[in-house]
């Protein structure tokens, strides 16, 4: 009995000691739980003149080309450079420079030696035929005597023997002007300084005339022209509608860089060609650059001479504007940033950007000036959250390409 007794004893012994140490335990005191508030950086919006800008490739070409035709048929007979010094210094060669009216290629001119003669030979027959025909008239009236000279016939005064003789010599003398202008035609000349891209013909070859008789490719050395695409967007960033700036008084100028970022040359945009590109839905727009060409004819010859076909970077400075620049970190979506407000307080604010690179954003409108903006990227945002701030900066510098 008493083995039975002991054990339930001590058990209920047990609980009660267990109770009474639990019941005895001191209660915890509650902790208050502390929010843990953001550090953050921002900047303070302050709008600044800039001056827009944008950067972009195109491809060169010259601003006047042509194809050199033959006017006249006939075999080349020389070409340049000729082996009479005193016929200038041109080449007919690719690449090849040549001057305003320098000869560049002989097409053979006996055929038409011959025909100029046979016109000055015709011209003259005619001048004394008219001659003569003026000479039968005062005979006739000589011989008309006393009589009334007015009521004589057309036929007796030799009025139309003369028209005749008139129209004839005017026929001769067009005859003679064609056949001298077909003999200057055989030597071939441009009507400009400029440079050969491709030739078609060289000695010996059998030409004919007009525009299936091409002897070369040639382009003008004053002017070339870089096209290239924007977006209507960046149309209207720049200040550029349709071609025509907006502000006469402004202009869109043209930069050239090399590969180092150094410019080399400078224009300006002249126009749009008013043409959109299907596959890009970009708008064709030329750049126009004076003097750019290596030419050997200038007293200051281009240090680093553009090419045709070449590819280059442009910066095209446009339009003023004012705007905030503000970090690219700031933005949490296209165009919405985050303000710091009273008690540093975090508000949401959309705003107007004009321009986004991958370190900046220009913006237009949506802020004021002295408007603290959190540049710091935060992944969760509660209305009204507080933040606490780690510096103080004021973004007013303004930034070019």
């Amino acid at each position: 009995m008493n083995k039975i007794i002991f054990p339930i004893i001590v058990v209920v012994a047990m609980v009660g000691a267990t109770i009474f140490l639990i019941q005895i335990r001191p209660t915890p005191s509650a902790q208050e739980i502390k929010k843990k508030i953001p550090y953050v950086e921002i900047v303070e919006a302050a709008k600044v003149p800039l001056r827009s800008f944008v950067r972009t490739y195109g491809t060169v070409r010259p601003r006047t080309s042509t194809t050199l035709i033959a006017e006249v048929p006939g075999i080349i007979e020389e070409v340049a450079p000729f082996s009479k010094s005193n016929e200038g210094s041109a080449t007919f060669r690719a690449g090849g420079f040549f001057r305003k009216n320098e000869l560049l290629l002989k097409i053979e001119d006996i055929d038409l030696r011959t025909f100029e003669a046979q016109a000055r030979a015709n011209l003259r027959r005619s001048e004394l035929l008219l001659v003569q025909e003026q000479e039968l008239a005062k005979q006739a009236r000589i011989e008309w005597g006393d009589r009334d000279w007015e009521k004589a016939s057309h036929l007796v005064k030799r009025i139309p023997q003369i028209q005749k003789a008139e129209a004839e010599k005017k026929a001769a003398e067009a005859r003679l002007v064609q056949a001298s202008q077909d003999l200057d035609r055989c030597g071939v000349r441009a009507p400009f300084d400029g440079r050969i891209l491709e030739t078609m013909a060289d000695i010996g070859q059998q030409v004919g005339a007009g525009s299936s008789a091409a002897l070369a490719q040639i382009y003008a050395l004053d002017a070339a022209e870089v096209d290239f695409a924007l977006s209507r967007s960046q149309i209207s960033f720049l200040g550029f509608d349709d071609g025509i700036p907006k502000d006469l008084k402004s202009k869109v100028d043209a930069q050239v860089l090399d590969e180092n970022g150094k410019i080399i040359h400078s224009g300006t945009l002249d126009r749009s060609e008013g043409v959109v590109d299907p596959r890009t839905r970009l708008t064709n727009m030329v750049v126009q650059i004076e003097h750019c060409f290596a030419n050997p004819f200038l007293a200051n010859s281009p240090i680093n001479p553009l090419s045709v076909g070449q590819f280059v970077e442009l910066v095209l400075l446009g339009q003023e504007v004012r705007a905030y620049v503000i970090p690219e970190s700031a933005f949490r979506t296209e165009d919405e940033i985050l303000l710091v407000e009273k008690e540093n307080r975090i508000v949401r604010r959309k705003v107007s950007v004009i321009h986004r690179s991958s370190k900046e954003v220009w913006v237009e409108n949506g802020l004021s000036d002295g408007d603290r903006v959190c540049i710091t990227p935060i992944e969760i945002v509660a209305k009204g959250m507080q933040v606490k701030i780690a510096n103080l900066k004021v973004e007013n510098n303004q930034t070019g390409p």
